[in-house]
């Protein structure tokens, strides 16, 4: 099996790709690396593969033109867990597009759908049943036990006390100017952007004022956490631009660790013991590790006013997670080591948005049901040219880009990343 796997945030994803590439080298295949460059400029024009993984229709749509669609795609999403208010809705558009009638031609010739969870079935069996056929629930890849790695990151005794940032909008990963910002979120009369938010009364400035308050409450608990007893570090969000947050702790003379922008969330998470964050499908990652939540929204009383519909505050497996009332109560709790919460419907949730009862073998399931549909074929002297030809394209892509960034002192981050040698072994390296 000769398998495309495409990463689209190298944070992200990139522990995805090494797990996979293992297990199908293990059983003979081989799995060739490619990122947003690689898709648009090389993928299009040389489709080798026995197999082409995606992680949504937008990518397929933007990749491969109506009148010449492979057979060959599968969607497996990087984004999976977007049920809030009893709905999928932005779910759905990661599958079938935002018009499921102009993408149409794209989502039914879509070979393979691999979920995350049982729930996303739903969408299926409501909208488009004949597709089930092609539907394999294989459980959230990056809570396959081949994405972990032994990791020792604790340097001392004190507790180290996690924070997950989620501020894409006031400190942006593309170094986007604020007017850029509120450009790109407001609406433009009606039905417009954001349109998967589906929020009549809610604009650009409410999305700012949620960064805000959790941001500002996230320093306030930053500063007041007693320094000769915990230890603080920072998750950068994929889309956030982790430079600011070391301006930061210099400018406000605060000892924080800020993870390694490429570091596997879930490598990360082991050297935490609690995490603190504002609303974020992060927490199922968290969860699912046996780490104990406690979530920001509910300290200030007004942000309530400024949610969007559709945005992770209302996901649901927030219904099960410690929400303390201020920061002192979150303190507390942070002192005592006694974090509540819902287990049961956490585990609920749990198993209908990540699989978690199978989410352990993700990446064989992913083999497994990629396997089922039988598109292995046969190998021709031919097909290992085109596979020279298409892996000496991307190097020389890549190093192209790489050059043109160190000209213009472009920070890798995010989806912006190289495959270059360097960066390809590195990902080797992420899974045992």
């Amino acid at each position: 099996m000769l398998v495309y796997f495409h990463i689209d945030e190298l944070a992200r994803d990139a522990v995805v790709a090494s797990a996979l590439k293992k297990e199908v080298e293990r059983a003979g295949g081989e799995v060739v690396y490619g990122n947003r460059l690689i898709t648009h400029y090389v993928l299009r024009h040389l489709n080798i593969f026995d197999v082409i993984i995606l992680p949504s229709l937008m990518h397929y749509f933007l990749t491969f033109k109506k009148d010449s669609l492979p057979d060959n795609v599968f969607i497996l999403q990087t984004e999976a867990i977007g049920q809030a208010t009893g709905t999928l809705r932005r779910l759905n558009g990661k599958y079938f597009g935002d018009d499921h009638e102009k993408f149409r031609p794209w989502h039914e010739s879509v070979a393979g759908f691999l979920l995350w969870g049982y729930a996303h079935l739903n969408p299926f069996h409501e909208f488009y049943p004949s597709y089930l056929d092609k539907c394999r629930v294989v459980g959230h890849p990056r809570l396959s036990k081949s994405c972990m790695k032994s990791m020792n990151n604790k340097k001392s005794n004190k507790k180290v006390i996690g924070f997950v940032s989620r501020f894409g909008l006031l400190s942006p990963h593309d170094n986007r100017i604020p007017f850029e910002s509120v450009i790109g979120g407001m609406k433009f009369g009606k039905d417009s952007f954001p349109i998967f938010e589906n929020s009549d009364d809610k604009d650009v400035e409410d999305m700012f004022y949620t960064e805000i308050i959790d941001f500002r409450i996230m320093l306030e608990i930053m500063m007041t956490l007693d320094s000769n007893n915990y230890s603080l570090t920072v998750r950068p969000h994929p889309r956030e631009n982790r430079m600011s947050w070391i301006k930061i702790a210099k400018k406000l003379n605060l000892e924080i660790t800020v993870s390694q922008w490429d570091e596997p969330f879930g490598h990360w998470l082991q050297g935490v013991d609690y995490i603190v964050t504002p609303p974020s499908t992060s927490l199922y990652d968290v969860i699912y590790n046996g780490k104990k939540a406690l979530v920001t929204s509910a300290i200030v009383p007004t942000r309530v006013e400024h949610i969007l519909t559709e945005s992770d505050d209302n996901n649901q497996i927030l219904e099960g997670v410690c929400h303390p009332e201020s920061v002192e109560k979150l303190i507390e709790y942070i002192d005592s080591g006694n974090i509540p919460c819902d287990e049961k419907l956490i585990n609920l949730r749990l198993q209908e948005q990540v699989a978690a009862d199978i989410a352990s073998d993700s990446i064989t399931n992913i083999i497994n049901a990629i396997s089922e549909f039988n598109l292995t074929r046969k190998k021709s002297s031919k097909q290992k040219i085109m596979l020279l030809t298409f892996k000496s394209l991307s190097l020389f892509l890549s190093y192209l880009k790489s050059f043109k960034a160190k000209l213009s002192g472009r920070v890798e981050q995010g989806s912006n990343f190289d495959l270059t040698i360097q960066k390809m072994n590195w990902i080797n390296r992420l899974t045992l």
